[in-house]
């Protein structure tokens, strides 16, 4: 038998930048999920890269891992922006949390300030700014997920707009997070604060108008940051004119991979037909909303 770890995909919705000032973020969580299974073996790392976070981890931790050959699976084959780095390393810090409890109990270990510390002291060298974990954070928890670092507050929720439908496109262009953030240099983020609070507040109060509002000015902020790729910004203004699309932006370092647009319940063909003309993969949606974490299987 093998003990399967199965992680969802992310993207942010809002806050990758203000996560880096530990401030509030919005995690979105999909299928298809990564799955990562162990079986006992000798230490083979699969697809793991050796110098990855995870694989990092596993060295340090090798008389543990030595006794595991893992395998990982990537539901998005290898396509950057849904937390496949990250996927690897809550699968492997889970399975070293399974030396210490049966899987039932596995939820009460893992609590996300000891993960974000095992985290950063793998997936940072000093250099630049220092990943966030954020989207750790959201895979752990699943669904929607408000993290907010800096006042350790967490709150999962569901999709609450009744009218929307959120679409999450993947682009094909790539930036290295990592080199990103080691040159970013620090930078005013009360405009990316303002319209976060936008956003957070239309999830309380169910509008999807604050929320559409909250999304496009959060976009402006970003673009007047120089947060956004030249390719990503000619890719928005095309999808705004699309009938049915009521906001847009990108997601993650640069808004380079991955592209959030909202349409209208029921009013997406048009941004389906737009994707298949520009050979654009249309990867997730609201529709798609995955649980976090997930332990199935033993050892």
């Amino acid at each position: 038998m093998s003990l399967v770890f199965s992680v969802p995909g992310k993207t942010f919705i809002a806050g990758e930048y203000l996560a880096l000032q530990e401030g509030p973020t919005l995690v979105f969580l999909s299928q298809p999920c990564f799955e990562l299974a162990a079986n006992k073996g000798t230490g083979r790392l699969g697809s793991i890269h050796p110098e990855s976070p995870a694989g990092l981890f596993t060295r340090k931790h090798q008389d543990y891992f030595s006794q595991f050959d893992l395998n990982f699976k990537d539901a998005y084959a290898g396509k950057g922006g849904f937390g496949a780095s990250t996927a690897q390393f809550l699968g492997v810090y889970a399975l070293w949390l399974y030396k210490e409890a049966p899987q039932q109990d596995m939820e009460k270990l893992l609590d996300f300030k000891h993960l974000l510390e095992a985290y950063y002291e793998v997936a940072w060298k000093g250099e630049g700014q220092r990943p966030s974990g954020a989207d750790l954070v959201g895979q752990l928890k699943g669904a929607l997920t408000f993290f907010e670092k800096r006042k350790g507050l967490i709150s999962v929720k569901s999709w609450p707009f009744e009218d929307l439908e959120l679409h999450l496109l993947h682009t094909g262009n790539k930036v290295a997070t990592h080199e990103h953030l080691k040159n970013l240099k620090t930078f005013d983020a009360s405009s990316l604060e303002k319209s976060f609070a936008t956003i957070r507040e239309s999830f309380e109060t169910q509008d999807s108008a604050v929320f559409v509002s909250g999304i496009n000015a959060y976009a402006d902020s970003l673009k007047s940051l120089g947060f956004t790729c030249s390719e990503t910004l000619s890719l928005l203004n095309d999808i705004k004119q699309i009938p049915g699309v009521v906001a847009a932006k990108g997601c993650g370092a640069l808004g380079a991979d991955v592209v959030l647009a909202v349409t209208r319940k029921l009013e997406s063909e048009g941004l389906k037909q737009f994707c298949q003309t520009r050979q654009l993969s249309l990867m997730a949606s609201s529709q798609k909303i995955a649980n976090g974490l997930q332990v199935r299987g033993t050892l």
